[in-house]
């Protein structure tokens, strides 16, 4: 097969096919593919067949309605999921997201996150030594249900807020629990 003179192409070991690189996933410097077999392949045999719930609308949907990582794998060397969302549910939320970040632009970095007060870095390696900041990017903090926005928070600080979940009693339950622990 002829590619244009930048282009690689690989063997694909599952399929036995020759395709350029952009039918792989490839390491940062293009050099080579950090996944073996073609994307195509990888969609087809790498991702579990299971039924999972979306955590949106609740559907039990074969996995591969849902969105996959292409260079995560689980210990039984399956592609690990992104997110319990369906695509549908996906393609909906970055539709709202979209507007949500447009009407309310992210903070600076270097700013502090408004629940740890750290402050946000854009990468890991940004931090001085001896500062205890975070890295970014920001993260969009928002009501899933009624679609509000509330602020943008660190990473750490919204994954933690995420998992805890929008209720007020889950909150107590938290509080309770660090005091107990403390």
């Amino acid at each position: 097969m002829e590619y244009g003179a930048s282009q690689k192409s690989f063997i694909c070991p599952q399929c036995e096919e020759e395709k350029n690189e952009t039918q792989f996933f490839m390491s940062p410097d293009n050099e080579f593919p950090l996944v073996s077999i073609c994307n195509e392949c990888s969609d087809e045999y790498l991702i579990e067949k299971t039924l999972c719930t979306c955590s949106v609308c609740k559907r039990k949907l074969p996995s591969e309605y849902f969105q996959h990582y292409r260079s995560r794998f689980k210990k039984n060397k399956l592609r690990l999921r992104v997110n319990t969302n369906c695509k549908d549910c996906s393609v909906k939320e970055s539709g709202y997201l979209a507007k949500i970040k447009r009407d309310n632009p992210a903070p600076e970095y270097g700013e502090h996150c408004p629940q740890c007060n750290k402050v946000v870095y854009e990468k890991v390696e940004d931090i001085p030594e001896g500062v205890d900041g975070t890295n970014g990017p920001w993260q969009c903090d928002h009501d899933h249900s009624t679609k509000e926005f509330r602020r943008y928070l660190c990473k750490r600080c919204n994954t933690g807020t995420g998992l805890i979940g929008d209720s007020q009693q889950a909150w107590e339950k938290a509080v309770t629990y660090k005091k107990y622990k403390s």
